[in-house]
């Protein structure tokens, strides 16, 4: 009997032995030490299956990630891969198993993965870290990888564990979108320059154009001729106005506008601006009027050029769209910080014009937009007025919006606020610069005149010597070398796109033959950073094709 039991149990054992977990033999019903020994040795085999099931459970999902997986031992060599990074790297298992992680690395990698590697001993894990792993056919495969440690029962350090996750798409992704930005940068700086060219290109001719009609104003006309030769000057200013927004929208949309901040005088700044406008409102039986809160601060700070950029293009439109009424100009303090010295003024510009239907008004401050085709037809213009406007409202920290006027009333009422810096009372306001009809320069002043378009050669000569001035002209930038070697000049106005030598070469020569009068670019080019390099290449100051009298005497006055 013992002997037959004992044979049961060497089956038993022999059965788990073999994975027959579920064998079972049955206890006696005296539970003597055999049945014990039974027992123990079916425990085992349970614990065995549950371990064996687990194992087989983890088998399977390791082998089901997606993303790449490597376990290592302690020493860095690999232990275990799945089937991911059989298919993504083409090695087999038994290539990788046993030899050095550093086999799916290049040098440089292995020394970043060494790094990663002191990571993961310092903070307990490395996540996700970018590494090119070598392929067997020696390709580089850009991955994300995490590192982290595998512990055993007793929590002591048993291997690592590596997640790869293949991200080639992303990487192709990143490389299509710098692409992408570098076409958008080069469409751009094409679109600047193209810009630039034909901002050159226009207000060549168009200064010609206005500055004779200048001159033609100052002889005798009859009624009729004076006549026209304001709408030939009405045009041009219409003309150089619009390039001007073009040309503002795009340095708006490339962040190529600096806003100012200089003390003014508010109401006499804004006067100056507004009192052209009401000859031209009274003209179409308009009457334009413009007014102050008495808590509006005498002197503040910020830009008064393009407060009034945003003020004419606002009151110029009322002009347009009102052909007959009133426009009126209110400004007022919406809120006063004495603590901060800080004032945020509203502008309000009513007129009783053709109005703005509701579903329109959002609409018009977009670009080369208007509330309606048949007012483009109608009234003319290109659109950009608001769109601009509501650009520099927003540089200069303020908004900008339309009230509805009360039901059946006609006509708009815009506003925009600005936030300014302002001085206390008793502060001394800026001295304000008045175009000076009387302006001579000393006999003895002589001026080189240096421009390869023979018209604004023409007119520069004409301008200056009916201001006193010796004239010499050339018209390139040899030419305007040698006269400056021979002659004795006291300025120098010098065009800066001409070819063969362009204005900033001449401007760099002169100065290294130690020419040391005032050089003064006199360009098309309006851009800031245009200006900058003029100065750069040694010249003193800047007047921008077409110039008024205003601009050329203040010139003339600092220069001579």
């Amino acid at each position: 009997m013992l002997k037959k039991r004992i044979e049961e149990i060497i089956t038993l054992i022999a059965e788990v032995a073999n994975g027959n977990f579920d064998y079972e033999l049955e206890l006696s019903e005296t539970g003597n030490e055999m049945d014990a020994v039974i027992a123990g040795i079916s425990m085992l085999g349970q614990e065995l299956k549950r371990s064996t099931v687990s194992r087989d459970f983890m088998q399977s999902i390791y082998q089901g990630v997606v993303d790449m997986l490597l376990v290592l031992n302690t020493d860095y060599t690999i232990r275990n891969i799945n089937e991911a990074l059989v298919e993504a790297t083409g090695y087999k298992e038994e290539d990788l198993v046993g030899e050095h992680i550093s086999v799916l690395f290049n040098e440089t990698e292995s020394l970043r993965v060494l790094e990663a590697f002191f990571k993961l001993e310092n903070d307990g894990k490395c996540l996700n870290t970018e590494f090119l792993v070598r392929t067997k056919d020696q390709k580089d495969l850009p991955t994300s990888c995490s590192f982290s440690y595998l512990k055993n029962s007793k929590q002591d350090i048993d291997g690592i564990l590596i997640i790869a996750k293949d991200i080639t798409d992303l990487k192709n992704k990143e490389r299509e979108l710098q692409e992408a930005k570098e076409k958008a940068e080069a469409a751009n700086e094409a679109k600047s320059s193209f810009l630039s060219s034909m901002s050159h290109e226009i207000r060549t001719p168009l200064n010609g154009m206005i500055g004779f009609t200048e001159l033609l104003r100052e002889t005798a006309l009859d009624n009729p001729q004076a006549r026209y030769v304001d709408l030939i000057k009405t045009s041009g200013t219409t003309l150089a106005r619009l390039l001007n927004d073009i040309l503002d929208l795009h340095r708006i949309e490339q962040d190529k506008i600096e806003i100012e901040a200089i003390p003014f005088d508010i109401r006499s700044t804004t006067a100056s601006h507004l009192e052209p406008y009401r000859y031209l409102a009274s003209k179409k039986n308009v009457a334009l009027t413009y007014t102050f809160d008495e808590e509006v601060p005498q002197v503040v700070t910020g830009d008064p050029t393009r407060i009034n950029q945003v003020l004419v293009n606002l009151v110029t439109n009322a002009i347009k769209f009102t052909d007959a009424g009133t426009i009126n100009v209110h400004c007022n303090a919406q809120t006063i910080d004495k603590l901060l010295g800080e004032v945020v003024l509203e502008f309000r510009i009513t007129d009783s014009g053709i109005g703005i239907p509701l579903d329109k008004q959002e609409l018009i401050f977009e670009s080369f937009t208007q509330s309606d085709q048949s007012t483009t037809r109608r009234y003319g213009g290109s659109g950009l007025g608001l769109a601009i406007s509501k650009k520099l409202v927003n540089l200069m920290n303020g908004e900008i919006g339309i009230l509805n006027p009360p039901a059946e009333q006609p006509g708009t009422t815009f506003w925009f606020t600005v936030k300014l810096a302002y001085q206390e009372e008793g502060a001394a306001a800026p001295e304000t610069t008045e175009t000076d009809n009387t302006f001579k320069l000393s006999e003895d002043t002589h001026i080189l005149v240096v421009d390869d378009n023979p018209i604004n050669v023409l007119l520069m000569q004409e301008v200056l010597e009916q201001m006193g001035a010796t004239v010499t002209t050339a018209t390139n930038g040899e030419e305007a070398l040698q006269l400056a070697k021979t002659r004795s000049i006291d300025l120098v106005f010098l065009d800066i796109q001409m070819p063969d030598m362009d204005g900033m070469e001449v401007a760099r020569r002169l100065r290294n033959s130690s020419f040391i009068n005032p050089v003064i670019a006199f360009s098309a080019n309006a851009y800031k950073a245009d200006i900058a390099k003029s100065l750069q290449a040694g010249m003193n100051g800047h007047l921008c094709k077409p110039f008024t009298n205003k601009e050329l005497i203040g010139v003339l006055k600092k220069w001579t």
